[in-house]
């Protein structure tokens, strides 16, 4: 596989910028300090977790509206809008649902926004992995200062415009590596889910990014994708697992970082997925490729379904994105239209509506895996009455209502030596305009179990059948 390099001058890491760190007080400023300062950790410690291709690693952090100059109250109406449309043949009722979900999701006191963004490349000169700053909302980290000194205050808009420049640096990028013989073959769009700290998150995207090209390669295949990849304040508690009051607050956090992971679908991913890809897609001719785990799933299908939530969202002229969606943690009831929490549930909040009913509106193609070993979902059903998509219980769902049948290909992995068929799967679904949902239990034994080599395969198969 050949490296490919980034058109930037590599900085030299010197003894002073490595001992540089965030300034505490911006910390303590956007409330962002102590143990969460993990979701801005690779400001401090970029060198020591470098990403294995070339892209881009998209920061959000969590901060009070009034700190960093968001909207006092509800969504920012600014860049977002209610939903307003009903599917054809969809019910009302679901729409009322999704308006007041979208309200909910949207009126935290406190607001996402985009903190920093890192670029990796590979030196033309050594071929080793290289980490530039693009964007930092800190005045201070291991790469020096920031071009100007920042106004805490205005973190909210400057992300957002922080998005805007980086639409236009990706642009400049993948038109260099055009240039020089070099080109980029995918726009890849990554994101995890809960309990997943920044570190955590790129060693999974190393995995994915590492075992999918490597399977490429082996069929002889061109995939040498520019990657963009979030991070998220997605943990509750300490670093250790093993210490009771930390796993109480992870459990304890579910129905928080889901509305938390909603809230960047509806939002930031919104805005990459429905209006900074489309326009990217338009100038190359490349297809987009969205894969997340878990909540990360949560998050890009949202984004994908959402957007008539976005006021700039542009026309896509070209084939909708792949989305892959590994053990994800959203439920089965966002495709069934109609569909209500059961008791207690439905008397303590609103339902969501279906919002992925029209599940083949945006034009791409979609695509989940669920699996036996898959454990994590038993417990939300339990907390919130969701039945993941990425379990069981999620595929018990999907087998006992007739109306999801249409919707759905349904596919079994009896073993590793199955995955070359999931190309023609791709491929029928792709025609069919259907979602295939894979039983994977032969190849992931857990819910987080997704850095093997085979789902790695699994990735390149369902990227090769459904954009063939």
């Amino acid at each position: 596989m050949t490296t490919l390099a980034l058109p930037y001058p590599v900085a030299p890491i010197s003894p002073a910028r490595i001992n540089s760190h965030v300034p505490e007080r911006e910390e303590r400023s956007l409330a962002t300090s102590g143990v969460i300062a993990r979701y801005h950790a690779l400001l401090n410690t970029p060198y020591s977790h470098p990403f294995s291709g070339a892209g881009y690693l998209i920061g959000i952090e969590k901060s009070p509206r009034t700190r960093i100059g968001a909207p006092e109250k509800g969504p920012d109406f600014e860049r977002l809008q209610a939903p307003h449309k009903v599917p054809e043949g969809g019910l009302t009722r679901d729409l009322d649902q999704q308006q007041r979900t979208f309200t909910a999701v949207m009126d935290d006191p406190k607001v996402m926004f985009v903190s920093h963004i890192l670029r990796y490349g590979q030196s033309p000169d050594t071929a080793k992995s290289t980490t530039d700053l693009h964007y930092s909302a800190y005045s201070q980290t291991a790469f020096g200062q920031t071009p100007d000194s920042p106004r805490l205050n205005e973190s909210y808009a400057r992300g957002w415009n922080a998005l805007a420049d980086l639409e236009t640096q990706i642009g400049a990028d993948l038109a260099a590596a055009s240039d020089a013989g070099r080109p980029f073959t995918h726009l890849m769009l990554l994101s995890m889910g809960w309990n997943n700290d920044q570190f955590e998150a790129l060693e999974r995207y190393n995995a994915i990014y590492q075992h999918s090209t490597r399977w490429a390669a082996a069929q002889g295949r061109a995939f040498n994708p520019m990657v963009i990849g979030l991070t998220w304040p997605s943990v509750w508690g300490g670093l250790s697992p093993n210490d009771l009051a930390n796993r109480a607050l992870h459990l304890g956090s579910y129905a928080t970082k889901s509305m938390d992971a909603d809230e960047i679908g509806f939002g930031i991913a919104n805005h990459i997925v429905n209006a900074m890809l489309p326009r990217l897609e338009a100038q190359t001719g490349l297809r987009s490729v969205l894969i997340g785990h878990s909540m990360g799933a949560r998050i890009l299908t949202r984004a994908y379904y959402a957007a008539d939530v976005l006021r700039d969202a542009a026309v896509r002229t070209t084939q909708g994105p792949i989305v892959i969606g590994l053990q994800a943690a959203f439920s089965m009831n966002r495709f069934r239209k109609g569909a209500r929490l059961l008791p207690p549930f439905r008397w303590l909040t609103t339902g969501e509506g279906a919002p992925y009913q029209d599940h083949a509106g945006p034009g791409g193609a979609l695509a989940l895996t669920w699996a036996k070993g898959d454990t994590a979902n038993p417990v939300a059903r339990f907390a919130t009455g969701a039945a993941h998509v990425g379990g069981k219980i999620g595929h018990d769902v999907l087998a006992r209502r007739s109306e999801l049948a249409p919707l759905f290909e349904r596919a079994v992995i009896a073993s590793p030596s199955d995955l070359p068929n999931v190309v023609a799967m791709g491929k029928k679904v792709k025609q069919n305009k259907k979602v295939l949902y894979v039983d994977a239990s032969a190849i992931i034994a857990s819910h987080g179990d997704i850095r093997n080599p085979h789902v790695g395969e699994l990735v390149w198969r369902l990227i090769d059948g459904m954009g063939g």
